[in-house]
């Protein structure tokens, strides 16, 4: 298992490369980064499915405070093992994102797995700099684990983040959750990173520096900020690992798993070489990220399938 080493993207994504790499969300203020980010992802929707269920929007009050958490729960008709819960916490850096940007990836997995999801309305940062976002989903992973007969933890991107450290720490607390899933995570500190060969695919080193500036701030760093961090054996269950090739955060990904397959934890991984980070976004358009999103859920659900009778894998 090794990070690509020749980086070539698929065909259907070169006409999107030019206009990606000239963004910088950087250069304005979080709010107008949020809506510009937000009219990125409508630019690639389609017409809005049906959904055979109930979507309801809901707050969670986090202890001891009683803070407001919002959470999207996304309840199928028909589910397929009634008590199973996913939860999953959205990517954009901590600085960007929403329960409406991932929408439509939850929704999916929802229906085509006949499976709960709740998705993480966590809160953002500059404004709201570590440990917030990590506070808001771990209040609410415990919360679903109350009732939940199986629960996992699932992210991409920061998100993937979130749901690695989260479910260390529950682990190392005694009260595992049963699988997670990190989709082109970010497990480490980049802000030294001098590797420039992932540049230029729509995510580059200054604005994965840039959004880890706006989560750490002066926090020194640990392994619920960087989980890469954490000393082996990694606490952590049974778990599906996706990377993107052309995507600088790719070797997190690779020595996350290779680490965690070390210690004897269940690990599939899934890598896509020629995606860029953040290709769910473009799944409804694109249509080799619409494969890959579908390969994708595949592989959720043949984890749930393993991970239902599996134990989880602790210090």
């Amino acid at each position: 298992m090794n990070a690509t080493d020749r980086l070539i993207p698929e065909p259907d994504l070169l006409p999107l490369l030019s206009e990606l790499v000239a963004v910088d969300r950087t250069a304005v203020a979080p709010e107008q980064q949020r809506l510009e980010y937000m009219e990125f992802v409508d630019m690639f929707r389609g017409q809005e499915p049906t959904f055979p269920g109930v979507i309801r929007d809901e707050i969670i009050a986090a202890d001891p405070s009683g803070r407001p958490v919002p959470v999207r729960r996304y309840l199928p008709t028909h589910q397929s093992n009634p008590g199973h819960v996913l939860v999953y916490l959205h990517g954009g850096g901590w600085v960007l994102g929403s329960l409406e940007t991932h929408d439509r990836f939850t929704r999916a997995i929802a229906e085509r797995l006949a499976l709960e999801v709740i998705s993480v309305d966590y809160r953002l940062a500059p404004e709201n700099p570590f440990p917030a976002a990590f506070d808001d989903c771990a209040c609410v992973v415990a919360h679903a684990a109350k009732d939940a007969t199986w629960l996992a933890v699932a992210g991409d991107s920061a998100g993937g983040n979130l749901a690695a450290a989260i479910s260390a720490h529950c682990a190392a607390a005694g009260s595992p959750v049963d699988a997670q899933v990190l989709i082109y995570p970010g497990l480490a500190d980049h802000t030294s990173d001098d590797d420039q060969s992932r540049d230029g695919f729509g995510l580059d080193r200054a604005e994965v520096a840039y959004f880890w500036s706006c989560y750490c701030g002066s926090q020194q760093v640990d392994a619920r900020l960087a989980p890469l961090l954490a000393p082996d054996p990694i606490p952590a269950p049974p778990t599906l690992i996706s990377t993107a090739g052309c995507d600088p955060l790719e070797r997190d990904g690779v020595e996350y798993a290779q680490r965690l397959i070390g210690a004897g934890v269940p690990t599939t991984y899934l890598p896509f070489p020629g995606l860029i980070h953040g290709w769910l976004d473009l799944a409804e358009q694109v249509p080799s990220s619409g494969h890959a999103r579908d390969l994708l859920i595949e592989a959720i659900g043949q984890l749930r399938q393993r991970s239902s009778a599996a134990p989880a894998v602790s210090e």
